[in-house]
């Protein structure tokens, strides 16, 4: 998936659903097969997903630089 190590760290550290809907979308993934995965519904999905990105940034932010 991810090659950057700062990003897989602070992926582990997300819940679960979050940093599943975000691995699967790098993957490719479709948005039915991603809400389906993650047991959310299909319209939902959208509002997730920035969720899932504001707490990756803020994940990332706390992250101590390499």
């Amino acid at each position: 998936m991810t090659s950057d190590p700062r990003r897989a760290a602070s992926l582990a550290r997300l819940p679960l659903p979050y940093a599943t809907a975000l691995r699967l979308r790098e993957a490719g993934i479709g948005d039915d097969v991603i809400a389906e995965c993650i047991g959310v519904d299909l319209d939902a999905l959208p509002t997730l997903m920035r969720l899932a990105e504001a707490k990756l940034a803020a994940a990332q932010r706390d992250e101590p630089p390499e």
